[in-house]
């Protein structure tokens, strides 16, 4: 029997590795000596036969690996033990041998631990570092919520091409359009619960039927970013032909002057919370809709959007906490076109509804009309209304069923402000009324040695304004006693 490694290693050197693997296998019961070496093939032999003693052979090998790997270290463990005889020489004590082993180990192992956990802090320290250069060169998050497509990096360049629109690729492409500096533009775009300093002028103004409308005019930087975007991007997109709202050459008169003088019926219907209900998301769907990214559509909304806030005093210090969701912000350059893009779908389908049952639509802003010029007998304006509900509320708005109005041809028919069932267009009577009734006053006063408050001036001159634009002609002489008023003033 083979009994040391330098025995082992004379055996394999005169027999070769095959030959002394196989006695060595026979010698621990692991190959039977009566079956033949499966190194060739035996005589009356299949190849079945052959290839199961093959696959035989290399468990029997992996076994034959183990156990050389555990004579090494039998010979490093003997080899220890002979070290540790030499050190305590006639002194042998097996407990204190083991005892010492065990705190060489326990050190060794100490030593292993600390010089991982040194390891660990090193590439903890490296990947802060590496984010930190990343966040320090590139917008990573823009704020709780809202940074959901900031891993969308991919532009479709061909479609903004086709539209004409920038082509903008990344946060850095962002601020060199918008002409800021990058660091302004990480401000503008991050989103915060509560902040310090506010990038809108918040105000409120009073409706005509009661309540009020909240304005929020942006800051100058933020309001030169807005209508950078609305002069390069927003404006050159198409909208619907049957918009009249904050278009050239469009405006409340031309959506009055689509509608024919005299209707049947005239149905007026307004979209409820209509700016706050074009959400952040909405806003980043439709950039990403022309082609940019998810990134790039996620910059933009945030500029584009707000949340309205409430103003409270915190140890002394103004806080502005958010009470709302991002929302398209009243007083905007921006909000009104980019109203007019979202509710292209919604135009598209309501005129479909009225070719197909002979009325006309308008929509101006959040006032949409129809007009009816004879009853129609293929559908009732209830199941109509209906229809236009839907509609409505598919494409992610809702109606204010208390201001929905419906005027026959015997009531005033208006369309936001103008009368359309005289022989001309024009203002309500009421309105006129209180134009000459200033233009009377500021008269007397002036006859009276008076100046009248320029205020005033200010109302008649605007209100004169109006009116010529509704209709001039028709207004041509209480436009002139207003303007020898205003003149006589200078």
């Amino acid at each position: 029997m083979i009994e040391n490694k330098q025995n082992y290693r004379e055996a394999i050197n005169q027999m070769g590795k095959k030959e002394f693997t196989l006695i060595k296998m026979q010698e621990y019961g692991f190959w039977p000596k009566d079956l033949p070496t499966p190194y060739e093939r035996q005589e009356n032999e299949t190849k079945e036969q052959y290839a199961q003693r093959k696959e035989l052979l290399k468990k029997y090998q992996k076994v034959a690996d183990e156990i050389t790997k555990l004579y090494e270290e039998k010979d490093k463990i003997n080899e220890k033990l002979r070290e540790l005889q030499k050190k305590y020489n006639e002194t042998w004590d097996y407990e204190k041998i083991r005892l010492d082993v065990s705190k060489t180990i326990m050190e060794e192992s100490i030593k292993r631990r600390a010089e991982r956990k040194k390891q660990r802090e090193l590439e903890k320290q490296q990947r802060t570092e590496a984010w930190q250069r990343t966040k320090e060169d590139k917008i990573v998050f823009i704020g709780k919520g809202y940074s959901s497509l900031l891993q969308d990096a991919e532009t479709n360049i061909e479609k903004l091409k086709a539209q004409k629109l920038p082509i903008i690729k990344d946060d850095k492409e962002l601020a060199g359009f918008l002409g800021i500096e990058y660091k302004k533009l990480r401000f503008l775009v991050y989103h915060r619960d509560v902040v310090s300093v506010d990038n809108y002028h918040r105000y409120t103004i009073p409706k005509k039927k009661g309540g009020v409308r909240n304005i929020a005019a942006p800051k100058s930087l933020l309001k030169s970013a807005q209508r950078k975007i609305l002069e390069d991007i927003l404006s050159k997109l198409p909208v619907s032909e049957y918009a009249h709202g904050f278009l050239k050459e469009k405006s409340v008169v031309s959506g009055a002057k689509a509608h024919e003088s005299k209707p049947e019926l005239l149905i007026n219907i307004d979209l409820e919370d209509f700016f706050p209900t074009v959400t952040f998301e909405r806003v980043r769907g439709m950039f990403k809709g022309f082609g940019y990214s998810g990134y790039v559509a996620s910059l933009l909304a945030m500029i584009c959007t707000y949340c309205e806030r409430m103003e409270i005093e915190v140890r002394g210090e103004t806080k502005y906490v958010k009470t709302s969701h991002r929302i398209l912000p009243q007083g905007s350059p921006a909000s009104p076109m980019i109203t007019n893009i979202i509710c292209a779908k919604l135009d598209k389908r309501l005129s479909g509804l009225a070719s197909k049952y002979s009325f006309t639509y308008t929509r101006y802003a959040d006032d949409m009309s129809f007009s009816f010029m004879n009853d129609n007998t293929d559908l009732t304006y209830g199941r109509l209304i209906g229809l236009i509900s839907k509609i409505v509320k598919e494409e992610g708005f809702n109606i204010n069923k208390n201001k929905t109005k419906f005027l026959r041809k015997n009531n005033r028919q208006c369309i936001t402000g103008i009368v359309i069932n005289n022989e001309e267009i024009g203002v309500p009577k009421k309105w006129i009324k209180n134009l000459r009734a200033a233009i009377y006053n500021a008269n007397k006063l002036k006859n009276n040695g008076q100046i009248p408050s320029s205020k005033t001036i200010k109302e008649i001159s605007g209100m004169i304004s109006w009116i010529k634009s509704v209709n001039s002609e028709k207004y041509k002489n209480i436009i002139d006693d207003a303007m020898n008023l205003i003149n006589s003033l200078e």
